[in-house]
């Protein structure tokens, strides 16, 4: 078996598993993962910029783990937040500002995006998503190495601390990696959180 195969067997059970969290549970993670994703970003504060942290927040698709609970959290706490906005495979994301309220569009890659016209922020810290992770701070994405790039361009020129969201189901013993596969610094679950720092 080929590394891409594994790769792709082990994103196709861990999304099966994935899919089989109920509405409730689904419901109940999002609390969890807001709270907790809240006091991890004050407690991280101090390492932003003058001027405040930006925090970037997926928008969720499919059975991704909601953050819309988390969005507002971040919004109530007066904390800057914004969206990624694919451009290109394998390419750096772009990121708008969002404030939940805030209209979204379709992007060209039929994600839920801010408009075009929307300020366009570098972040503090990255929420992301993923289909697998392993306890050595890998994840493993949906294959389009979009994250990987972006973590890669956002660490070349600033700090930047990358936080991985998911459900606890989603964890495998080892997702295998390439040379170019960017660690995470933290991994929130709805049971827990586990820093790789």
């Amino acid at each position: 078996m080929t590394s891409v195969d594994v790769k792709t067997d082990l994103r196709r059970h861990s999304l099966a598993r994935r899919d089989l969290i109920s509405a409730h549970e689904a419901q109940e993670a999002a609390a969890k993962i807001a709270a907790r994703a809240l006091a991890l970003v004050h407690e991280l504060a101090p390492q932003a910029r003058d001027e405040g942290e930006v925090v970037s927040v997926y928008w969720p698709i499919r059975s991704e783990l909601n953050t819309r609970p988390l969005l507002e959290a971040l919004a109530a706490g007066g904390i800057t937040t914004v969206l990624p906005v694919m451009t290109a495979v394998k390419q750096p994301l772009v990121f708008r500002a969002f404030t939940p309220g805030d209209e979204l569009v379709k992007g060209p890659f039929g994600l839920s995006e801010p408009a075009n016209g929307r300020p366009a922020l570098d972040p503090d810290i990255v929420f992301a998503p993923l289909a697998a992770f392993d306890r050595r701070g890998f994840r493993l994405g949906y294959g389009g190495g979009i994250y990987d790039a972006t973590l890669a361009d956002l660490r070349a020129r600033r700090t930047v601390i990358a936080i991985g969201v998911a459900y606890a189901c989603q964890e495998a013993e080892a997702v295998p990696t390439e040379p170019h596969d960017q660690r995470l610094d933290y991994l929130l679950t709805e049971r827990e959180l586990i820093g790789f720092r």
